[in-house]
């Protein structure tokens, strides 16, 4: 089989239009890429042809632009999704972390006051400090998981360390949070608020059902004018990829670009059996790259 001389999300780039036409015989082949974490199954099918040069030049131009900052978050997004998926279940905890900030001060316009009475407050000025305020509090969590009788080295969590707005005072630092998925099963809500010294903490079970973990990584992921930074424990389990060039035939992958909403779930299921269909199969065509993008997102019936 010919190969794309593209990489798979060099097509994601490329194939952006919602309807076009399906040319099979233009088609080398379907190269099938599974991505199983937990009990989600993702399903990706691109077509496998050479690719001329204006394709080539197209999709290094669109990577330069709001197009591959929109791919990049769906990407996190995904990413986000899939450690969820396979490391998180509703008997972990979905928290939300805060500082305490000083309260505004109208008359306070001296920028160097303004900064002292933020120091004396113990905030971060950037988003490393406030990651690092997360690092010292997971070290606290494993000493008191060890304390309750569970193993330190069990605990599991995946952050996101966002900023608020800029302050409107120019010369200091904006507000920081932090949203986190935590999984240290000797803990309680209130030990976990316990360990948490320097403000808010609000933490509930983390809701898994009826895509629980698709809405937390888009809350984790929204798009937003400020900082973020995110990061997750080394024990994480990754989600398992693997690539196929026989699994969906062209005939296949044409009958599901042509008339998705009528068959492509009935396909998607008849292939992949004792999974079901949690969206419609998503089919992207391309002005610059034969045959069609196919997404399907599915879950196990268990």
């Amino acid at each position: 089989m010919r190969d794309s001389g593209l990489r798979e999300m060099d097509y994601e780039i490329l194939y952006d239009l919602p309807e076009g036409e399906y040319d099979a015989r233009a088609v080398g082949g379907i190269r099938t890429k599974t991505i199983t974490a937990g009990s989600s199954l993702e399903v990706i099918c691109y077509p496998v042809t050479r690719i001329d040069a204006g394709a080539k030049r197209e999709a290094k131009r669109r990577r330069s632009t709001t197009a591959q900052q929109l791919l990049n978050q769906r990407n996190t997004q995904q990413r986000i999704f899939r450690l969820a998926e396979c490391n998180f279940t509703n008997e972990d905890y979905f928290v939300t972390q805060t500082w305490a900030y000083p309260a505004e001060d109208p008359g306070m316009t001296n920028i160097e006051d303004m900064q002292k009475v933020y120091d004396s407050a113990g905030v971060p000025e950037c988003l490393e400090d406030a990651a690092r305020a997360w690092g010292n509090f997971v070290r606290r969590v494993k000493r008191r998981e060890k304390r309750n009788g569970g193993d330190p080295g069990s605990v599991m969590h995946l952050y996101v360390v966002e900023s608020g707005k800029d302050h409107p005072g120019g010369g200091l630092p904006p507000k920081y949070h932090i949203h986190a998925m935590l999984h240290a099963p000797h803990l309680t809500d209130l030990d976990i608020k316990d360990l948490w010294p320097h403000g808010f903490t609000r933490c509930d079970r983390i809701d898994m059902k009826h895509e629980g973990a698709e809405r937390l990584s888009k809350y984790l992921t929204k798009q937003r004018r400020y900082e973020r930074k995110w990061g997750h424990s080394r024990n994480l389990k990754e989600p398992v990829v693997k690539v196929s060039d026989r699994r969906v035939s062209r005939r296949r992958a044409a009958k599901v670009a042509e008339d998705v909403r009528q068959y492509g779930r009935e396909i998607f299921e008849a292939i992949y059996k004792g999974y079901r269909c949690v969206m419609f199969p998503e089919v992207k065509y391309s002005d610059f790259v034969a045959g069609a993008r196919i997404y399907c997102r599915m879950r196990r019936r268990d």
